[in-house]
């Protein structure tokens, strides 16, 4: 049997070392690029290194910079800028990472394309912001995209810019669409961990619109297998969406 290798992208996040962690364990070689920042784990890192030295290759780099890639599989991109208060502020970065990284790694993918060099699967880790907000109902893969905020926009643009690239370049592409995430090593920035600090701290938890915003959440070792099973089984150049049935609004 073939191994399979693969690039992941921003691979000590919060979903990306969960998922990178999945696929050393079912014998993947990994390939894995981060620019570390301050969201990054250093110590979900140290384990990996020391668990899988002979598949886990650590590549420091943005996914904007970076003018090489190895032959692999499969380009799981999970870099990108989420934190939505930050980009409201300033989305000079969040169009940096979630869209002009997008292009170069595309671009890379596309100089790659020889006899000895299969192109390999583009796989994008998107978000259900893109669709907007929703008062009634859930969301189909076939929704018109209205994201209300720059960070989705961001994901939004970079997913059409996939699709366009494909049609015209033959790209095989996956583009995956999670709900709102938790679980373990998430920075405390989004409403879960947060609330979690504070509260450890004997502080009130802050809630944006009095905790009346609904949301379904989604545990990071479940988004992570969903990711694993769309690339074993799902078909080509098509958009996915990741849930759960849990749903509840934040005050609750």
């Amino acid at each position: 049997m073939a191994k399979k290798i693969a690039v992941v992208t921003g691979f000590i996040g919060f979903i990306g070392s969960t998922f990178t962690e999945k696929l050393l364990e079912k014998g993947w070689y990994v390939y894995a690029i981060d620019k570390f920042c301050y969201l990054s784990n250093q110590g979900v890192q140290n384990k990996l290194a020391e668990k899988y030295q002979d598949k886990l290759h650590v590549l420091t780099g943005d996914i904007c910079y970076i003018d090489w890639l190895p032959e692999c599989d499969v380009i799981f991109n999970l870099a990108a800028e989420s934190d939505v208060d930050i980009g409201n502020q300033d989305a000079s970065s969040f169009l940096a990472s979630n869209v002009f990284g997008v292009k170069n790694l595309l671009s890379l993918i596309q100089k790659r394309i020889t006899i000895r060099t299969d192109k390999p699967l583009f796989f994008q880790v998107s978000t259900d912001e893109v669709y907007g907000d929703i008062k009634e109902g859930s969301f189909s893969e076939s929704a018109h995209l209205n994201p209300s905020n720059p960070y989705a926009a961001t994901k939004a643009s970079a997913d059409l810019f996939i699709q366009s690239w494909a049609r015209t370049h033959g790209l095989e592409y996956i583009i995956a669409r999670p709900s709102n995430n938790y679980g373990p090593y998430q920075y405390p920035e989004k409403l879960i961990p947060l609330a979690c600090k504070r509260l450890s701290r004997g502080k009130k938890i802050k809630l944006h619109n009095k905790g009346t915003p609904v949301r379904t959440w989604t545990h990071t070792e479940d988004t992570a297998d969903a990711l694993i099973t769309l690339y074993e089984k799902a078909e080509r150049n098509r958009v996915y969406n990741i849930s759960s049935e849990f749903e509840q609004n934040n005050y609750d």
